[in-house]
């Protein structure tokens, strides 16, 4: 066989290479599974991925926690529209704390529409890990700092319901404040927050940003506002406040007082305007016993 009938058989054995992979690669893509997603352009660069590795696994029962031994109110459900809440100067854990957590923030979508993660405020010097993921899907994640802070502003729902997932952590040795904003499509507004720290309040040197949380949202219809909330290893006096946040300095609507308890009990419930926008605060008011109390909490609004 000479060298032209050798050159011309290498050729069409690259050619015939080329049509396979191009075929696989289609495959891939069409077999993938459908779902909520977040736009390609959200996504981070590969060299960032490798280097941020995301949480394996959202915590046991986020979402669906039965917060107090009595299941709290079922919100009526209202017409489908955009929600948004923000967490509020939420003290975060470093990534390399053994004693650390990420928080984790878990909410529904209820129709088609955009479902945006951001974080819009970050301590000076702060690095912070975001992380998303749709149904059972795979994490996607940024690193960023107060100078470009993590967000992906084009996540889009399904018509029918999608379940996002969503981790918050310190880079690396960082431990930053932060302020973290979810908007999305929903009849009924229910955001579940978990891994939030509950330090005692009543002794020096504790952050605030570490004890319970504070989050700001803007009622779309008339109802009530619901709180759930539970720790673990401390019993704890604890505080929630609803103020009226609409124009400066925020105006205090309601407040209740707990004693020595592990869940607050009753839920706290009050009746809000959708021509305001207020915030809530959880706080724990008791010393601070040196642990790491477990906060988990479930805000629903109309």
């Amino acid at each position: 066989m000479d060298d032209r009938l050798w050159k011309n058989v290498s050729i069409v054995l690259g050619v015939a290479c080329a049509l396979l992979i191009g075929v696989a690669g289609a495959l891939v893509v069409v077999g993938h599974k459908s779902g909520g997603s977040v736009s390609p352009t959200d996504a981070p660069s590969a060299s960032q991925v490798a280097s941020v590795p995301a949480p394996t696994a959202a915590p046991s029962g986020s979402g669906s926690v039965k917060i107090t031994p009595t299941p709290g109110p079922t919100a009526t459900p209202g017409p489908i529209s955009q929600a948004t809440i923000t967490f509020n100067s939420l003290g975060l854990d470093s990534s390399t704390d053994a004693n650390g957590a990420a928080r984790i923030f878990q909410f529904k979508s209820d129709g088609a529409g955009s479902v945006t993660f951001a974080i819009t405020k970050m301590s000076a010097g702060g690095t912070a890990r975001l992380c998303i993921k749709v149904d059972t899907g795979a994490f996607t994640c940024q690193v960023g700092t107060t100078g470009k802070m993590p967000n992906f502003p084009k996540g889009k729902s399904d018509p029918g319901h999608n379940t996002w997932t969503v981790s918050v952590v310190g880079y690396g040795s960082s431990k930053p404040t932060v302020d973290v904003t979810f908007s999305w499509p929903t009849a009924t507004p229910q955001v579940t927050f978990s891994h939030g720290r509950f330090q005692g309040s009543a002794t020096s040197g504790i952050s605030e940003s570490l004890n319970g949380f504070t989050a700001t949202f803007k009622p779309r219809n008339s109802g009530s506002v619901n709180v759930q909330a539970q720790w673990s290893v401390v019993t704890a006096d604890a505080q929630m406040t609803l103020l009226d946040d609409s124009t400066p300095p925020p105006v205090t609507v309601d407040q209740r007082v707990y004693k020595a308890i592990t869940f607050i009990s009753p839920d706290f419930t009050a009746k809000v305007d959708p021509t305001k926008t207020y915030m809530i605060k959880l706080r724990n008011s008791s010393p601070d016993e040196g642990q790491h109390p477990d906060l988990t909490a479930q805000i629903s609004f109309p």
